[in-house]
Parts: C-alpha cells; structure tokens; sequence
C-alpha cells in the first residue's frame, strides 16, 4: 500500500504538493497550480496547505528513520556553502596620512 508523505526530492515550501504528486504520480506542477488557485479563488488553499503541513509526514530516508523538520533545515544549513567578506575599515586618520 502507497503512503502519502511530504518529499523531500520535490520541495518548494513544505514538499506537500510534491508528495501529493508523487502519490498520485502526476507532474508537481500540476499540483502546485491547483494549489494556487484554491488559494485566490477559494481562499481555503492557504488553510488546507497548513493542515497537510502539519498532517502529513516528512518522507523517510532510505534505510532510516524520517528526520523532522528542525533536522532537515539543519541539514541544509550544513550543506550550503559560506560566504565570506574581507573588508578593511579605513579611519579618517588613517586616509589623512596617506595623502602626506
């Protein structure tokens, strides 16, 4: 038996609309666009999507135990790359001196 789970692969916000697809095997688009016009014309969508948010659980990994949502976003904290930024602070003083 198929289980609906949030996904992981296809995510833009919660992974909700992904996981519907892949549940029902139809393009996420789809979904998505569905999901947004429930949202202007019904006004419902944002209160559903919630609701699956919180319902709906995250897919498991492979060979592991599903990880919660604070472990996915630490997750992907540790995996995106730092950026780092030199700058030199140049004092009044400093640039009077080196005009002389």
């Amino acid at each position: 038996m198929k289980k609906l789970y949030r996904s992981r692969r296809d995510s833009k916000i919660a992974g909700v609309c992904g996981g519907i697809a892949e549940y029902f095997n139809v393009d996420a688009t789809i979904i998505r666009l569905l999901a947004v016009l429930t949202i202007f014309f019904g006004g419902g969508g944002i209160v559903a999507y919630i609701i699956a948010w919180i319902i709906i659980p995250l897919e498991p990994i492979e060979g592991g135990a599903p990880l919660s949502d604070e472990e996915v976003n630490h997750t992907k904290k540790e995996n995106q790359s730092e950026t780092t930024v030199d700058a030199e602070i140049i004092d009044d003083a400093d640039a009077e001196e080196k005009k002389k």
